[in-house]
């Protein structure tokens, strides 16, 4: 029997960055990861034997090499100290390339970032001089001409309330509501 859509919809796992369900088949097939793990083990018993006999070689030149007979494994193992020696030099030549283009690099970050660092720290001091003084100059302004305004705007409203209040209280002249006409018969 097959699930219900929106049970299969809520056991499938979803990548939360993107969005898309997550897999949980394999990458790599079975019969893929046999034939790896048989090559590999092939290719590390061929370098361990050529290693090996290599060095049996090298061992047994020095017994040939007694008998006055000099062997090519001899001339093999001096021409790798040679090459080593020629890679020592070459290695030594490009570690001094790298410390000089390093010193380089330190005095061009020393003469192009550092003054850039400077003119944005003036311009940091600059701003937060700017930002005390509009701070003070906003609570100036704030308790020298708008408390007192609101203050006396305040005294004035509820001075106007009272005396509305207090013409409220008289009687309105007659004479100066126009008077009603009686309708016409």
């Amino acid at each position: 029997m097959s699930e219900p859509a929106a049970e299969r919809s809520l056991s499938v796992k979803v990548d939360p960055a993107t969005q898309q369900p997550i897999s949980t088949e394999p990458l790599v097939s079975e019969k893929t990861r046999k034939v790896t793990t048989i090559v590999s083990i092939v290719v590390v018993l061929v370098v361990i034997a050529a290693l090996g006999g290599l060095g049996y070689l090298m061992f047994k030149a020095y017994d040939w090499a007694a008998d006055g007979v000099v062997p090519a494994t001899v001339r093999l193992r001096d021409m790798a100290f040679v090459i080593m020696a020629l890679e020592t030099l070459i290695v030594m030549v490009l570690v001094l390339i790298v410390v000089v283009l390093l010193v380089i690099l330190i005095v061009l970050l020393y003469d192009r970032v550092i003054p850039i660092l400077e003119q944005l720290n003036r311009a940091i001091n600059n701003v937060a001089d700017t930002v005390h003084t509009v701070r003070g100059t906003t609570t100036f302004v704030s308790d020298k001409v708008v408390s007192p305004f609101i203050e006396v705007s305040g005294h004035a409203a509820g001075l106007m309330r009272i005396l509305k209040g207090i013409a409220d209280l008289w009687p309105r002249n007659q004479s100066s509501e126009p008077q009603q006409k009686p309708p016409a018969e």
